[in-house]
């Protein structure tokens, strides 16, 4: 009778965190953008972005890349693939290349994703919290190699190695003002902001650069369809200031909720409307929520029961000391079954650290390692690919011929990161 109390007192912990906060913050993204589509600002955005340049590179680095990590970094939960693949088949770009420049895109920014939710997640089910802030600066250090050669491989995708030429100014531009405001946040502001703020600086960078010379628009249609996105930056910028005392008291998700419902009577909507649309949230990503629920419940009842501690002295003893070259890909693995970088840490976030421990490496490094290979798992997760397949409009057969495409370059990434990773883990 003990241990039964013993196992449903776990169970409950992992559904009240699920629901809170991991549910309620990824809750509250999906309503931010669901205001901007019900108000109109979202097709405001998609005519903007596309009016900044001719040049179909510039325009998929500022739409996959920017846009991309912007919408991660907000919503998440493939957002970040159907948006900017439908705006890019929108303005004539190939639908297949399209999809392919999102996937391969959506990889590290999964980390920092929906408002921080998987790294959270992570160090909660590694046993991290002490280690928190440090688990932000190892993971963002671990994939700055990925993560600069990312814009890089949109360009290969979209054309080749002939759509490198005379775009490595822009290339290095792009990297510079993205990298520089995702690893200050990851190291001073926390794991919310890393691809919002990264992805807004793309935007404005190359929406600056691009359209001198150009007509720019109405900018203040512009900047009343970004309000919602803009009061969501600026309620966890000044929510990250507050000592960390008074900071556990202030719900990040209620924060996001509240600046969203803030941009839609902004831009016009009403709060009744609004509260249907947060219940019309709830209802289409209650099989989403359920999900992170179940899983969350059921890792923590392996972990519980020692499975979780039993496969990661199993998976030690096969690897042996090489076994960090392998962890990238233990993540990915997870990424590719779940569709989720949140879910892969639920699952795997404890055999990182203990298999860490049994080799004498860092437990935050191969934590993060598991984080990082869950994006890459995402390039070839059937869920990933069926949303950048109906949201690029590819039709029957599409997923299919996605993922043939997409397999070299998931090779490519992973084992680029499983060396990072492997060396990583000699060096430090």
């Amino acid at each position: 009778m003990e241990t039964f109390v013993s196992y449903l007192s776990t169970v409950w912990g992992a559904v009240w965190f699920a629901l809170y906060p991991i549910c309620l913050i990824i809750l509250a993204a999906l309503f931010t953008y669901a205001v901007t589509v019900e108000s109109g600002a979202m097709a405001t955005i998609r005519k903007g972005l596309a009016a900044v340049s001719d040049d179909r590179r510039v325009l998929a680095l500022l739409i996959v890349w920017g846009l991309g990590t912007f919408m991660e970094g907000m919503a998440g939960f493939g957002t970040a693939v159907a948006i900017p693949a439908a705006i890019l088949v929108g303005i004539g770009f190939d639908p297949m290349k399209a999809v392919l420049m999102c996937l391969v895109a959506n990889t590290t920014p999964t980390a920092f994703g929906s408002v921080g939710v998987p790294i959270i997640t992570l160090y909660d089910a590694a046993g991290l919290e002490e280690a928190a802030r440090g688990l932000f600066v190892t993971t963002a250090l671990l994939e700055l190699a990925v993560t600069a050669l990312s814009p890089v491989l949109i360009l290969l995708v979209l054309d080749g190695w002939r759509g490198l030429k005379g775009m490595w100014g822009w290339l290095l531009v792009v990297d510079a003002v993205f990298l520089a405001p995702w690893l200050l946040a990851a190291k001073y502001i926390g794991c919310e902001l890393p691809d919002i703020l990264g992805g807004v600086a793309v935007m404005v960078t190359i929406g600056f650069v691009a359209t001198r010379g150009r007509e720019r628009g109405n900018f203040r249609e512009q900047l009343m369809a970004w309000a919602p996105f803009g009061f969501v930056v600026a309620v966890l910028a000044v929510a990250a200031l507050l000592p960390p005392d008074v900071k556990r008291f202030v719900p990040t998700g209620a924060l996001v909720l509240a600046a969203g419902f803030c941009g839609g009577l902004l831009q016009g909507l009403k709060a009744k409307r609004m509260a249907k649309l947060l219940w019309e949230t709830v209802v289409r990503y209650r099989k989403a929520f359920l999900t992170i629920i179940t899983v969350l419940a059921v890792a923590r009842v392996l972990e519980r029961a020692g499975a979780i501690r039993l496969l990661a002295d199993c998976l030690v003893r096969v690897a042996g000391e090489a076994y960090p070259f392998v962890a990238t890909a233990v993540g990915a693995l997870g990424g590719f079954l779940t569709g989720s970088g949140t879910n892969s840490c639920v699952l795997f976030g404890k055999l990182q650290a203990d298999a860490a421990t049994a080799i004498g490496t860092s437990p935050s490094l191969l934590a993060a390692a598991n984080l990082m290979g869950a994006g890459i798992g995402k390039m070839v997760c059937p869920q990933s690919i069926a949303i950048g397949v109906a949201a690029a409009g590819l039709g029957a057969g599409g997923s299919k011929a996605v993922v043939r495409k997409m397999l070299p370059w998931f090779a490519a990434v992973l084992l680029l990161a499983s060396v990072v990773t492997g060396v990583a883990a000699l060096v430090f």
